[in-house]
């Protein structure tokens, strides 16, 4: 952006960052850019100040003169004293970085070498560390996970254009101060294709040091298992920030030589949230675990998964970490159709009722026919009896008129 479409208040920003910055030039002798550690400047950009200084490099914040549009620049540390490992990571970071074209990722726009030192310009992100930024901001959890399905997305991101990070940790993970996160510095960045010119490269040196952040290693990384690290070894790493926006805490002990805790991060089970802060949610609890798996093949397959289940998550929808329960799926299909529940719920109801009444109204006709029958039934016996009675009694009265006839025909003499 040019400098006649700024607001004042940004034209006047940039130019009290350019007076800031001459006065550090004057003040350390520099006459025309910014100065790494070899002594080297780079033509076209004003040093404004040291803003990060790591193992690999050290990053100003300085000022583009041609566009005044504020940037970040990193040199490598050691100049033309680098070693080729690290010449080749540093390479290889601006290779990664050149792929990468996504809003929460940092974005490179030049790099090359000066008087000995290697540099590349990048995007300069004000803001904080994701870590600080929460505890600053006191983020409620809400606000915390939707950060952090922001963040995944963006590292999937990477991985989709075959990019493993390797080095994830609050410290690589910046949010400005609109609160939108950045994904920074991918000096340990590995490429899963055979053309990673830098493949050889391990984060265990010649001297058993670990290259990296170890808190937020995964067990391959721990077992110095470079063969098996994809892009489930950044799932991992993203579980323990997660865990961290959870708990506050890391899901194991990460205190001790560096020999004890390889042992742990390889070993240790993840001391469950809830036990740590009973108020985590149950389903939270399950997706962090998940991506905390020590089996790789038990976490999530990749960075978007684990994205994609946290915003499942926030919309009240089934998660995919606690998919093999049904029990799970009803109750979250209930909880989130409440209404089709309660009509659904309702229509079973009266549907029970009618079936009840139907089955009453049977079985009382059914009483009713059965005492008809056992009437009838008792109808006959007594027809049945009458007719035999009568019968008995007719057979009677024939008797009776025959004795009589006989007596009529032979009279009785007299005495």
């Amino acid at each position: 952006m040019s400098s006649a479409s700024q607001t004042p208040a940004a034209a006047k920003s940039v130019e009290l960052d350019l007076i800031e910055a001459a006065r550090i030039q004057a003040q350390h002798g520099f006459s025309g850019g910014v100065r790494g550690p070899g002594g080297g400047s780079i033509p076209g950009y004003r040093l404004l100040k040291e803003i990060h200084r790591g193992g690999q490099g050290v990053v100003y914040q300085a000022v583009q003169e041609a566009t005044r549009r504020k940037v970040a620049i990193k040199v490598l540390r050691e100049g033309p004293f680098a070693s080729q490992n690290d010449l080749a990571r540093f390479e290889r970071e601006v290779q990664v970085l050149a792929q990468l074209k996504h809003p929460h990722i940092v974005t490179i726009h030049d790099s090359g070498s000066c008087g000995g030192c290697y540099y590349f310009v990048m995007d300069h992100v004000a803001g904080l560390p994701l870590d600080e930024h929460v505890k600053l901001r006191d983020l409620s959890l809400f606000e915390r996970l939707e950060l952090m399905a922001t963040i995944c997305e963006a590292v999937n991101a990477a991985h989709l254009k075959g990019v493993i990070h390797r080095d994830l940790k609050p410290g690589n993970i910046r949010v400005d101060p609109q609160g939108v996160p950045h994904v920074l510095d991918f000096g340990l960045a590995k490429l899963s294709g055979a053309d990673d010119p830098a493949q050889h490269i391990t984060q265990m040196t010649a001297t058993g040091q670990f290259v990296g952040s170890l808190p937020w290693a995964s067990p391959e990384q721990a077992h110095g298992d470079s063969h098996k690290i994809d892009v489930r070894t950044d799932v991992y790493s993203l579980g323990v920030i997660l865990y961290q926006l959870l708990v506050d805490r890391f899901p194991y002990d990460v205190e001790g030589s560096l020999k004890d805790v390889l042992e742990r991060i390889a070993t240790a089970p993840p001391t469950p949230p809830r036990s740590v802060r009973p108020g985590v949610h149950p389903e939270a609890c399950a997706i962090v675990l998940k991506a905390l798996s020590k089996s790789r093949s038990e976490r999530y397959q990749n960075a978007g998964e684990l994205g994609r289940d946290i915003r499942r998550f926030l919309a009240g929808e089934p998660i995919e970490a606690k998919r093999d329960s049904a029990v799970y799926l009803i109750r979250k299909a209930m909880q989130r159709y409440w209404v089709q529940s309660l009509v659904a719920g309702g229509f079973l109801l009266l549907i029970l009722a009618f079936a009840i009444t139907i089955t009453l109204m049977f079985n009382a006709q059914s009483d009713l026919l059965k005492q008809a029958a056992e009437q009838r039934q008792q109808w006959q016996r007594e027809r049945s009896q009458l007719i035999e009675r009568a019968e008995r009694a007719e057979r009677a009265l024939e008797q009776i008129g025959r004795a009589e006839a006989g007596s009529a025909g032979h009279p009785q003499p007299a005495p």
